[in-house]
């Protein structure tokens, strides 16, 4: 159906308009984000209705979906044998950030839900087979920027620096994107830009370096 048409333009937010998590744990996860029963966490707290623009960064593992539950991100404290029950649903996180009355919201993740990392399993033992790896539907007012599709993983770069699609999401986001033979020049970086791009950096990079797909998804919400 198409990448949607929105337009991304590099600025800088004030400090104190940004929360950060390091090693984030369940609790940490739900206090900003909302749980299930209660979306109003403290990120819903600081927007601005009608004005805000949210921009989510989430860089760690996810999981796959058990006997048909939703994936998972996985908090720094959770249970790799339960993660159904001490993950954070990524269609929860979704549902809640589609609820936020701001103006735009994007989500980027730097993560994968297949269960594998290039450093293996993230669920121990577990046989690939038993799970579900299907991404959530994206509600309207959200979109979602993932480095990979939801049964690929996400590389790093060589030296391990940066993810391979975080560095080139932000190349891209700079300016590399908006640049031919991605896009027009005109100062901003739309989507469609940027999946171009992507599509000629990170795919190319991830095959070349790992032999493996990868291939960012950009997804607006109702698509």
């Amino acid at each position: 159906m198409g990448i949607p048409r929105f337009n991304f333009q590099a600025r800088c937010s004030k400090e104190g308009n940004i929360i950060f998590l390091k090693d984030a744990t369940g609790a940490q996860m739900v206090r900003v984000f909302g749980s299930e029963r209660d979306y109003r966490g403290q990120l819903h707290d600081w927007v601005k209705s009608g004005k805000s623009r949210v921009f989510v960064y989430y860089s760690g593992h996810g999981a796959p979906g058990h006997q048909g539950s939703s994936p998972a991100l996985v908090p720094t404290d959770a249970d790799a044998a339960r993660i159904e029950l001490n993950g954070y649903p990524l269609q929860q996180l979704y549902d809640n950030l589609g609820k936020l009355p701001a103006q735009s919201v994007t989500l980027v993740l730097e993560a994968c839900f297949s269960g594998q990392s290039p450093g293996g399993s993230v669920l121990g033992k577990a046989s690939p087979v038993f799970f579900e790896v299907k991404a959530p539907p994206v509600p309207a007012n959200l979109t979602v920027i993932s480095a990979g599709a939801a049964n690929q993983v996400a590389s790093w770069e060589q030296d391990e620096s940066d993810g391979l699609f975080t560095k080139y999401f932000l190349t891209g986001m700079a300016g590399a994107a908006d640049k031919p033979p991605y896009g027009n020049g005109d100062g901003k970086v739309t989507l469609d830009e940027l999946d171009h791009y992507l599509k000629d950096t990170l795919t190319y990079f991830a095959r070349r370096y790992y032999g493996r797909d990868q291939t960012a998804q950009i997804v607006g919400g109702g698509r």
